[in-house]
């Protein structure tokens, strides 16, 4: 496989060099990589308390510096929301910020960890109608800013329709394509409001076998929230998704929308990623795909 030009290399070497350089009041702290089926951003744990964020392609560049101005504004949710402690500045190739950020106890969000999946659908329907009341003036609109999560799903009509071709093998494409249109053709039309933009298990903290946290706000910005409420076929236990979309009061157009994002994010990943690229991200897609009737 060709290296991909948009990698940045980060080893742990010459991220426990910034922190000594930095931020040097941690510098003798044990640090360590964490596993992640994420493809922007690599997690280091530094000590017992804290963690390091930093991005690992190109891309994700924008995104993190995005993520760190942001924070500080998304705290006091009913889930926890990382805490920025320290920013700091590198160049591997490039210019970029990482943060250093509080270590948020606890698992990411697999099955086995919930003790219950109907808590832990209105735990996060909760958190949503929260977020959605965060002030949005000044803040970062859906589109460039974090990867069209939230712009009109007709925006994203060529992307789709390509993606689903190239996975023709594996999914009903009549079906595929019906549902996009039908989801594309359920507007939205009110106030955008803030949304997360990946709310997938690797991004869900569990603690005590309840859903505790949400990481990862990398692709955060002001739109329609129905990119959020796609977690309903990503994450969501399927017995649990009608409490989840009850306790929001979602109207048919918004569950439309929903499922047009969850088509739409199934089909990207796993059009780009399958073969040796990612096996956990496409086996989430796949989980998607077959949650929405469109698995061969």
């Amino acid at each position: 496989m060709t290296a991909d030009p948009d990698e940045i290399p980060v080893s742990d070497a010459f991220v426990a060099r910034l922190i000594a350089a930095q931020a040097p009041q941690w510098a003798q702290l044990p640090l360590r990589r964490i596993a992640s089926s994420g493809t922007d951003n690599a997690m280091f744990r530094l000590g017992d308390t804290l963690s390091v964020r930093i991005p690992r392609r190109v891309p994700a560049v924008a995104l993190l510096s995005k993520e760190l101005d942001w924070l500080p504004h998304l705290q006091e949710l009913p889930l926890e929301v990382p805490n920025l402690r320290f920013r700091g500045r590198a160049r591997q190739g490039v210019t970029f910020e990482f943060g250093v950020l509080d270590w948020m106890e606890g698992q990411i969000a697999k099955p086995d960890y919930l003790a219950n999946w109907q808590d832990a659908a209105r735990a996060l329907a909760d958190f949503l109608k929260a977020l959605h009341l965060k002030s949005t003036s000044g803040a970062p609109r859906a589109g460039a800013s974090n990867s069209r999560r939230g712009v009109p799903l007709s925006d994203l009509s060529e992307a789709a329709l390509r993606a689903i071709e190239i996975v023709a093998d594996e999914i009903d494409v009549r079906r595929a394509r019906q549902l996009w249109d039908t989801a594309c053709a359920a507007g939205f039309a009110r106030q955008p409001v803030w949304l997360h933009g990946d709310l997938k298990a690797d991004n869900l903290i569990v603690r005590d076998g309840r859903l505790r946290g949400v990481i990862d706000w990398g692709l955060s910005a002001v739109g329609d929230p129905a990119a959020d409420y796609a977690t309903a076929w990503f994450w969501i236990d399927p017995p649990a998704r009608t409490a989840f979309r009850d306790h929001l009061e979602l109207d048919d157009n918004d569950w439309l929308r929903a499922k047009g994002w969850a088509l739409y994010g199934a089909v990207i990943a796993l059009s780009y990623y399958r073969g040796v690229r990612n096996d956990a991200l496409c086996a989430q897609s796949r989980q998607t795909l077959f949650r929405l009737g469109l698995l061969l």
